[in-house]
C-alpha cells in the first residue's frame, strides 16, 4: 500500500495509456463534436443514447444510466454550468466506451476493467472514485480511465475552444 493514497486503486496498466488507446480507436471525424461521439459510442454501445437532465441532486453521482424499451437514457444534473455539464455527459459516454469497446481498442497485455454486476446497483449508478459506493478497486481504476478519457475528448473537439469554459471560469 505503500505510494499509494487511501482509496486509490492498485495499477497494473497505465491509464493515461489505456485512455488514449480508447480515445483514438472510438471512429471519429477529424473535427469532431460531441455529437460525433455521442453517435459513435451510440454505435459501440448497440443502442440509442439520450440525455435527460434532473433537478433532483445526484450527490456524488455524476449520471445514471437507465434502459428503456427503445433507449438508453443518462440522467446527468441540471443545476450545473454548461461547461460541467459537457464534462459530465463526455464522462458518461467513456464509461460506455470502457464498458463497450471491443477488446483489440485496449492496448496488448492491458485488461478491460471489471464490471459491476448487472444485478447490482452499482451497475446503472456511474460512480466517482471518491463516492462512497466506489471503494472496489476495479470501479476505481474505471474513473480514473474514464476521467482521462474525457480531458483527452475535451481536447480534442474543437468545441473546447468555445465560451462554455469561459463561463464556466469567468
Amino acid at each position: 500500500m505503500l505510494g499509494r493514497r487511501r482509496g486509490q486503486a492498485p495499477h497494473h496498466e497505465p491509464v493515461a495509456a489505456i485512455a488514449a488507446a480508447l480515445v483514438w480507436n472510438t471512429p471519429l471525424p477529424e473535427e469532431a463534436s460531441f455529437e460525433h461521439l455521442l453517435a459513435a459510442v451510440s454505435e459501440i454501445y448497440g443502442r440509442r443514447l439520450v440525455f435527460a437532465e434532473t433537478d433532483v441532486p445526484l450527490r456524488a453521482t455524476t449520471g445514471v444510466l437507465f434502459e428503456a424499451k427503445t433507449f438508453t437514457g443518462i440522467i446527468v444534473a441540471a443545476q450545473d454550468s454548461d461547461y460541467y455539464s459537457f464534462l459530465s455527459r463526455l464522462h458518461e459516454l467513456c464509461h460506455l466506451i470502457v464498458r463497450s469497446a471491443p477488446a483489440t481498442w485496449f492496448p496488448p497485455g492491458t485488461t478491460r476493467p471489471r464490471q459491476p454486476d448487472p444485478e447490482s446497483r452499482m451497475f446503472l449508478r456511474l460512480c466517482p472514485r471518491n463516492s462512497s459506493e466506489s471503494g472496489d478497486a476495479e470501479s476505481v481504476r474505471e474513473e480514473l480511465i474514464v476521467e482521462e478519457m474525457a480531458r483527452m475528448f475535451t481536447r480534442r473537439f474543437t468545441t473546447y475552444a468555445d465560451t462554455t469554459e469561459e463561463e464556466h471560469f469567468g
